[in-house]
């Protein structure tokens, strides 16, 4: 996998997440669009360009999980993770049935991260 076909979208909300995720992806080579909202991912011109998708669970507007429904209808949709704060077992298990890879818990630890994005990607960072 070439390094231009490493891309990351980052939809949370907060701004301090999107930066500090951005950053810290970028430092591993990959290239991060950010979206302050699910409605602003699904009307980019650039979501079609995204090879994965990290997005917040709650949200206001539409949450993670309505992103993830939306998602699921289409055909083109990449792969997705989901972050949150909340320990709801219940809400994890409809994120991932959804067809969320992982979820992971605010403040994401990096090395999670990474170890889900080189397992989606199929490379190792090491």
């Amino acid at each position: 996998m070439t390094v231009s076909a490493k891309i990351v979208a980052i939809v949370d909300d907060d701004r301090a997440v999107l930066e500090t995720t951005a950053g810290f992806l970028e430092a591993y080579g990959f290239e991060t669009l950010c979206f302050e909202s699910a409605e602003a991912f699904l009307g980019s011109e650039h979501r079609i360009r995204t090879n994965y998708l990290l997005t917040d669970l709650h949200m206001p507007g539409m949450s993670g999980l309505e992103l993830l429904r939306n998602l699921g209808a289409q055909t083109s949709a990449p792969p997705a993770a989901v972050m949150t704060a909340l320990k709801d077992r219940e809400v994890i298990e409809r994120a991932l049935a959804l067809g969320a890879r992982a979820v992971f818990r605010k403040p994401v630890n990096g090395a999670e991260l990474m170890t889900e994005l080189e397992n989606a990607f199929g490379f190792s960072s090491l």
